[in-house]
Order: C-alpha cells, then sequence, then structure tokens
C-alpha cells in the first residue's frame, strides 16, 4: 500500500498576499511506515536498539526541512497543499500507485526522493502533463530526459566551471595543474579542461599522473601560487585512500612552492589524512550541500530545526528540502505560465545555497549550476566564494 498524507497551509489574507495562488505540491519520498515497528523501545531495549540504524530516519530530515520551509512561506501569504507519499527508494508499484492518485494530474509542482527507476515513472507522467519535476539528489544529466525536469545537483562540469572561475577572479596569475588519469567515467570532464581551461588562465598544464608523477616538481613554479586540481578517483575506496594520502605528502614534501590543493570532499573521512597537511596545502574542494555553520542562513534554519524537532539536522537532506521549497513555491507564484521557459528568479532571502538554472538543452530538462567552493581553516570547514 502507498501511504499518503495530506497537508494544508492555509495563510491569513490581506490585500498584499491575496494575489498568491494555491499551489499544490506532491512530495514521492521514502518513508518506510512498514517498518515504524523498529521504533518500539522499551526499558529493556533501548540500550540496544539506541545505535542501530533505522530506516524511518533515513530521509525524514528532507521532509522536516519542507515542513520549515512551509511555516516560512505561510508567513509570507502563501497557500500550499502538500501531499506526500510514502513510495519507497525504488519500488516502482507504489510509484505507480501513488501516480494514480486522483488529483495527481492537478499537482504544480513533483518533488520525487527516489532511485532511477521510480524517477523514470515520476518523469514519464510529468512530461505527460506539463508538471515541473524536481530532482534533489541525482548528479546525472541522463535524468533530464524531458524539459520539465529540474535537477538540484549541478554535475561535474559545472562544478568545473566554478572551480576556474574562482581561479578566474581570485588567482588570476596562479599556475594551474590539472591532474588526471586515462579513466573512461572521467572522460567528458578531462575534455571539458583540456578545452576551456586557456579561456580561463593563461599559465596551466594537464598532467597524465600515471605516465609523469615523478615529474610533478618540474611543473610547479617558484614565484606564484600553485593551484592542482586532482580529477583522480580510483575503483575502490582503499585505493582512494592510499592515492590521497600518497599524493598529499608529495605535495607537503614541496611546500617551499606555495600551493592550492582542489581535490575531492570525501578526503576529509579518510582516517589516514593528517589534517594539518590539508591546511598547509590550503585544502579546497566544492559541493552544492553541506551543513555549514558558516552560514548564516543555515545557521537561522537550524534554530528553527532545533525548535521544531528538538535535534540538529545530522544530513544535507533538511536544507535541501528547505530550499527546494522556498525556491520553487516562490518561482512558481511569480512567474505563473512563463516558469517553465524562464524560471530563474531573484533567489529568496532566507534560501541556505542559491539557485541559478540553465537549459541543457531546447528539448530536455534544468541543471542548477550553482557550487560552494570551501576550504579549511583552523580545522574548521569554511565556505570561500559561490557561483
Amino acid at each position: 500500500m502507498c501511504l499518503i498524507f495530506v497537508t494544508n497551509i492555509y495563510s491569513q489574507e490581506n490585500i498584499f498576499r491575496k494575489s498568491k495562488k494555491e499551489i499544490k505540491v506532491a512530495i514521492l519520498m521514502p518513508l518506510f511506515y512498514d517498518n515504524i515497528d523498529e521504533l518500539s523501545f522499551n526499558q529493556y531495549n533501548i540500550a540496544e536498539k539506541r545505535s542501530k540504524p533505522y530506516k524511518c530516519f533515513s530521509y525524514i530530515s528532507f521532509y522536516e526541512g519542507v515542513r520549515i520551509a512551509l511555516d516560512v512561506l505561510e508567513q509570507e501569504g502563501y497557500k500550499i497543499s502538500l501531499h506526500v507519499f510514502d513510495v519507497g527508494e525504488n519500488d516502482t508499484n507504489k510509484t505507480k500507485e501513488a501516480l494514480q492518485y486522483n488529483q495527481m494530474k492537478d499537482m504544480n509542482l513533483i518533488v520525487p526522493l527516489v532511485f532511477k527507476n521510480s524517477f523514470d515513472m515520476v518523469s514519464l507522467f510529468a512530461e505527460q502533463n506539463h508538471i515541473p519535476l524536481v530532482n534533489p539528489m541525482s548528479t546525472s544529466n541522463e535524468i533530464l530526459k524531458n524539459e520539465y525536469v529540474f535537477k538540484i545537483q549541478p554535475d561535474e562540469i559545472s562544478k568545473a566551471q566554478t572551480i576556474m572561475k574562482y581561479i578566474q577572479e581570485k588567482h588570476p596569475k596562479a599556475n594551474v595543474i590539472v591532474l588526471y588519469e586515462n579513466d573512461k567515467s572521467k572522460a567528458k570532464l578531462i575534455d571539458w579542461y583540456k578545452n576551456n581551461i586557456a579561456s580561463y588562465t593563461s599559465s596551466w598544464t594537464m598532467i597524465n599522473y600515471t605516465k609523469n608523477a615523478a615529474k610533478l616538481k618540474s611543473y610547479l613554479k617558484p614565484s606564484v601560487n600553485n593551484i592542482v586540481i586532482n580529477l583522480i578517483e580510483k575503483n575502490n575506496i582503499n585505493d582512494n585512500k592510499v592515492f590521497a594520502n600518497t599524493l598529499i605528502k608529495k605535495l607537503f614534501a614541496l611546500s617551499s612552492y606555495k600551493t592550492t590543493l582542489f581535490a575531492s570532499f570525501d578526503w576529509l573521512d579518510y582516517n589516514n589524512i593528517d589534517y594539518s597537511m590539508l591546511e598547509k596545502l590550503d585544502y579546497h574542494f566544492s559541493l552544492t550541500y553541506l551543513n555549514d555553520y558558516t552560514n548564516p542562513n543555515f545557521v537561522n534554519f537550524v534554530k528553527e530545526y532545533r525548535k521544531h524537532f528538538k535535534t540538529e539536522p545530522d544530513k544535507f537532506y533538511a536544507a535541501l528540502g528547505y530550499d527546494i521549497m522556498l525556491y520553487f513555491i516562490n518561482a512558481l507564484n511569480i512567474k505563473g505560465n512563463d516558469f517553465q521557459s524562464n524560471p530563474n528568479i531573484k533567489n529568496n532571502d532566507k534560501m541556505i545555497n542559491h539557485y541559478h538554472f540553465k537549459h541543457i538543452d531546447d528539448f530536455l530538462g534544468w541543471q542548477n549550476e550553482t557550487t560552494t567552493i570551501y576550504n579549511i581553516r583552523n580545522y574548521k570547514i569554511k565556505s570561500e566564494w559561490s557561483y
């Protein structure tokens, strides 16, 4: 059975607010209501159950972020009908059942937090019924199969563009070194750097690290900042840990050269990484979402989250749900019938991260291209730049 929750948010109307129409939103997500019995605690099993992971909590913070956004929007005068469907992560039967809901074709926005097979079903439904559809999590452009899809997570090329724009603005005289290896999964990204890097900087080198690792020092320049961009990802996490540690030690041994290292955020999770070395190497990474306590809007959001749910948002899902509601409800109201052809608006000043969408193709969907550059200062992650 597909469980449905329907919540109506009604605003107090005044002369200013009457121009805001009712907006109907459907969220399809894994709430795992069938697993609710897992949460039965008593005085004898609480110690045993406390440390176990529970499916019911996997994505609930996304919904909690949505709820906080609806409170904000209610205060701004919006009337929103929220329909929430418990469909499982990739349960196509439950997804099909949700799409047969008698009001689904009347939705103004659909947000499916589901995996590929279920998402493809919802995408086809949205296209057939001309309903904007937001994918919160996927980084793959393969989901942009029709013009109604809005993808929140930028692809690797969008992130690369942000990194190069950051370098162009903040370090225009830097010597840029891009490390890569022959990796089919990175071929498009590597080609993008080869074809476009010269338009951002006059001093650059692309190094096939497999062949030329020993020559790295010869590409560093003593009089300028050397920005090393790592594109290498090994096939498994253990190999990646070894590679990350080896590269960090190699660059640290060359610390007489001023260096800024761009690498994956995942490196911070590797238990063999020396954070002091990373800080010395001016380590940077790019992400769309991070629970960033240096962002005043995120801090304000956390205060509301604590007030409502008596805890901290443990994943970025909560902030993601919050921002999606603030942006798309505002945009649908402001743009009306023009939203689908021109969805960009001035972002709500309460949003944690901003959105700007570009059309990949006239017959394909919209890609958010906003990414934030972070670095480490005094062992703390800080946002440095956003585009």
